[in-house]
């Protein structure tokens, strides 16, 4: 009984030592009026050409603390090795597996979107991914059935999609493999919006980084932004966890945690991307955050200096800069509040002819 006990008291220290070693989630706190809902939207497993299991990638998603992921495999017959030669499935043709065998690993603890990657060679068209679909075999049918030519095959596969209720995001756009030289939107792609079937723009790859013309695109033609991993290997490979890395999310408002909670927020393009310690989107969603994330803990006016203490509530670095009005004040241009850490600042006026301090006229913050 004594070594039992015992056996007991090491294993729950060892959970316990696990737990704390759990590199810190994404926490990205709600915003008025929706909650805040992370996710990743572009993720690939052994089912196409990527060497994770799906139910490994449900379990990264809820390791980090994400809430929704999308299953995207490649659909096209080529990415489709193990499904094709029937090693892990007996119908031969089921590009829907991996997502099912994804959506039972994850019960409740996940939302999981069936989503699947229409992946022409070249630019144009490039890939694009089709979130909320109902059937893979039928877009990768109407896809390469137009095999000869790139762009009919990429809108055929995009026509089938939109007929399941599809939302089509053009990913990575500035994939250096596609792009070489330059960023730009062909005139395939402006026929593919105009004709409306491009509802989103992946303006964040783990693989790309950060595209700004893909940000202008979204703005200036009313897209969705989404940021994602595209991930084929496994995270802790890509993800220096141990250092306080994380993946990029798309930052959802959402009214509703749910399936159907994600798909409104979409449509009505309430989307922000968190990558690298920065986060781009609209300033309707990215202010509300910023004020979300920030808090002013406590602030003294003394005779000469006002002590202000900030706390950052979230998984997103703050920066604060000196803002207009300011300039009789001394304190630094710039102040970075880590992640989850108090700092407190001393923000002290230069001083008017009278020698008193010129506290009405400071201006703390400017976002």
């Amino acid at each position: 009984m004594k070594r039992f006990l015992l056996t007991l008291v090491a294993a729950a220290a060892l959970f316990s030592a696990s737990a704390q070693l759990t590199p810190n989630k994404i926490v990205v706190p709600d915003i008025k009026g929706y909650k805040t809902l992370t996710g990743d939207f572009h993720i690939h497993t052994v089912f196409s050409d990527a060497q994770v299991w799906p139910a490994t990638r449900v379990h990264e998603a809820i390791w980090e603390g994400l809430d929704v992921i999308a299953i995207t495999e490649h659909i096209d017959t080529r990415h489709q090795k193990m499904v094709n030669n029937g090693t892990f499935v007996k119908e031969k043709c089921d590009r829907d597996y991996s997502y099912k065998l994804a959506k039972k690993a994850a019960g409740k603890n996940l939302i999981v979107i069936h989503g699947g990657e229409i992946t022409r060679m070249g630019m144009p068209p490039g890939h694009f991914n089709c979130l909320f679909v109902k059937d893979n075999d039928d877009i990768c049918a109407a896809a390469e059935a137009n095999n000869h030519d790139h762009v009919l095959a990429m809108k055929g596969g995009l026509v089938e999609a939109r007929k399941q209720g599809a939302f089509l995001m053009w990913n990575h756009p500035n994939w250096c493999k596609q792009a070489p030289n330059e960023t730009k939107m062909w005139k395939e792609h402006k026929e593919i919006l105009k004709e409306g079937y491009m509802d989103a723009i992946e303006i964040y790859n783990m693989a790309c980084g950060y595209t700004p013309e893909g940000h202008k695109w979204a703005l200036d033609n009313n897209l969705a932004m989404l940021g994602n991993s595209d991930c084929h290997m496994p995270f802790f490979y890509e993800i220096d966890y141990l250092h306080g890395a994380h993946r990029p999310v798309t930052l959802i408002f959402a009214t509703e945690k749910s399936e159907a909670g994600v798909r409104d927020a979409l449509d009505n393009r309430r989307s922000a991307v968190f990558a690298e310690g920065n986060v781009w989107g609209r300033e309707q969603e990215v202010r509300p955050l910023l004020e979300a994330c920030l808090k002013v803990k406590n602030t003294q006016w003394k005779e000469k200096e006002i002590v202000v203490e900030f706390e950052n509530v979230s998984s997103i670095p703050v920066t604060l800069t000196k803002g207009k009005g300011s300039e009789d004040t001394w304190y630094a241009r710039y102040i970075v509040i880590p992640p989850f850490s108090t700092y407190t600042y001393k923000v002290r006026p230069l001083l008017d002819g009278d020698k008193q301090p010129a506290f009405e006229k400071l201006s703390l913050i400017h976002i």
